[in-house]
Order: structure tokens, then sequence, then C-alpha cells
């Protein structure tokens, strides 16, 4: 595969998580599949899949960082013991996937996480 990323970060934006990716050429790319997984949670959950554009930056926002787990009223917040969350980014193509992982930085205010569980009580 003829392509290099050469920027991967998340990083919180309010209630939100900005997850922010850059390669150096699309060529050969069909695609990116973007995962997030909890230092608690033994495998990753499919956050969205993205078409290549063109444009070689992506942005996507992670709005289901503070939604309840299925089934329960706990919301997953690192302050929860969920821990760091980490973001996987498959570059897929036609000679085979090429993995990137990016740990979130940082940790959300009391503020941001309380407005996260009240959000997602509505959801």
């Amino acid at each position: 595969m003829a392509t290099t990323l050469t920027l991967f970060t998340a990083a919180y934006d309010g209630t939100t998580v900005r997850v922010n990716w850059e390669v150096n050429s699309e060529v050969d790319v069909s695609g990116f599949d973007l995962s997030r997984k909890a230092s608690n949670e033994t495998s990753y959950t499919a956050v969205t899949t993205v078409m290549p554009t063109g444009q070689r930056r992506y942005q996507f926002t992670d709005i289901n960082v503070y939604r309840a787990l299925p089934g329960t009223n706990t919301v997953p917040t690192p302050a929860a013991g969920s821990g760091p969350y980490t973001y996987r980014l498959l570059v897929r193509g036609p000679n085979g996937d090429q993995a990137y992982l990016t740990i979130l930085t940082g940790t959300p205010s009391a503020v941001q996480r309380s407005w996260g569980t009240i959000k997602s009580m509505f959801r």
C-alpha cells in the first residue's frame, strides 16, 4: 500500500471526542474503518466507516462516548473506571489493511460527564 498515515489524534471536545487523521496519499485506499475500545473492554466497537474523498485529511466527531451501555444506565467514562479509550484506524487497501492506534488524551470535566449522562437519558 502506498499510503502513510501522517496524523492520527483523538481529543475531548466538550461532551464529544474529535478524531482527526491525515494520509499522505489515497492511492489504493478503499476506505477507513474507525473503532473504539475502553481499557476494560476486550474488543473494539465499530464507530464509523469513511470512504476516501481525495481530501487526505479527515475528522470524525464521536458523539457516543457518553451514551449509556446497552441495557444499563451506566455511562462509560474514563472516570468511571473504563480507563483511557483507544481508537483504531484501519486503512483498507488491495494489498491488506494497515492498523493504527491512538489513545484519547486528557479527561472530560465533571460538567461534561454530567451533561453526557443527562443527554444519554433522552436518547
